[in-house]
């Protein structure tokens, strides 16, 4: 008997994995933390963490991505916590809970803009449902709005040079940052110089670097490097990714952005940078305002003092210039142009950077 044959569903979609709340508790009353420790632990959603102290709770927050932060308000240093919080953690969530009903304790509390508040006494199971109610809700806001960045380069200093402005930028969004450089830059330098340059500009950006260790002058755009690039994909699973363009006379950055095209052809936004060995065939389409952020741009690249010193193409006058010259095509800012290989982000653009569709047509209107 012959089988029919059956078609494709398209619309079966495998769903990932659900990965745990982080939720750190930051009480000192041993009793009821006991009691809590043991509802939250007994609970496979959740990841608890606990300290007893507000200063290595914020050592804890600084090193690990945490969903929400359950803090008893009478402890000393709580509400310079919370600030500390909300001030450089967009994506942390804040529980209070107190016995403290007092108005100037509640004015306090409103103050630090805290997400949920509980008064004492509180049952493990009131605390919990609390809790994983605010940290889901700041969990799924931030899948949805906070961007997950990939600049790639074939050399330490290429992304800080081509959209370094624009990495400060999504840095100052609170957006989570990688940085893949494919060589150790072994032609222009000492490498554990040109390593260590790399990065103090990381820390700077706050972004996670990592450097292979690809051949310079020697990198190619086929297995080799598409299996570096798809290995930080994977890790990442970024939202947007930044990369060489292929107007470009250095022959590692046009294999890297033939690479990138395939490593990131999953990856909803991609657009790629110049570089000062940029071509004049490089025509961007999109233009992000930097005017704001031209001071870290320059210190990013500062940083990379063995290169600056030799190379006056980098010096801080010329990147000024440059960022002065793209800026006419976007209301006289200070910009970094891209070129758009990809762009899914509707509502992205009129926030991150100006409409790019307007951009193009004032930029062929003056240059005609």
């Amino acid at each position: 008997m012959k089988q029919t044959q059956e078609k494709p569903r398209l619309n079966v979609v495998e769903q990932s994995a659900q990965t745990q709340l982080r939720i750190l508790l930051v009480d000192r009353d041993e009793p009821e933390t006991a009691e809590v420790r043991r509802a939250f632990d007994r609970n496979p959603e959740i990841h608890l963490e606990f300290t007893a102290d507000t200063e290595t709770a914020s050592h804890m927050i600084a090193a690990t991505r945490h969903d929400l932060v359950v803090i008893d308000a009478e402890l000393p240093g709580s509400f310079a916590l919370l600030k500390e919080i909300k001030n450089k953690y967009r994506w942390v969530g804040t529980l209070v809970v107190s016995r403290n009903h007092t108005p100037s304790f509640l004015r306090q509390v409103v103050k630090s803009r805290i997400d949920g508040l509980l008064f004492k006494p509180v049952t493990p199971a009131e605390l919990l449902e609390q809790a994983i109610l605010l940290a889901t809700a700041v969990s799924v806001r931030r899948h949805s709005q906070q961007m997950r960045v990939l600049a790639i380069g074939a050399h330490p200093d290429d992304v800080e040079i081509g959209c370094g402005g624009t990495l400060a930028k999504h840095h100052a969004n609170h957006d989570l940052l990688h940085i893949l450089t494919l060589s150790r830059g072994s032609a222009g330098g000492d490498v554990n110089i040109r390593a260590i340059e790399a990065q103090s500009a990381a820390t700077l950006l706050g972004a996670h670097l990592k450097i292979a260790n690809l051949s310079d002058t020697y990198i190619g755009e086929g297995a080799e490097t598409i299996s570096a690039i798809e290995a930080a994909v994977r890790e990442l699973n970024p939202t947007h990714v930044y990369t060489h363009c292929l107007e470009d006379t250095h022959q590692d950055h046009r294999a890297v952005h033939t690479a990138s095209l395939v490593a990131c052809r999953n990856v909803p936004n991609v657009y790629c940078y110049q570089t000062p060995s940029s071509t004049v065939e490089f025509k961007p389409h999109r233009f992000v305002d930097i005017t704001e952020f031209i001071k870290q741009k320059v210190e990013l690249i500062s940083v990379y003092k063995s290169q600056v010193d030799r190379m006056p193409s980098i010096q801080s006058d010329l990147i000024l210039a440059t960022a002065r010259y793209w800026g006419r095509f976007a209301g006289y800012v200070l910009a970094e142009p891209l070129r758009i290989i990809r762009q899914r982000d509707s509502d992205m653009v009129p926030d991150f950077g100006k409409e790019y569709s307007q951009l193009q047509a004032g930029a062929l209107a003056e240059s005609g």
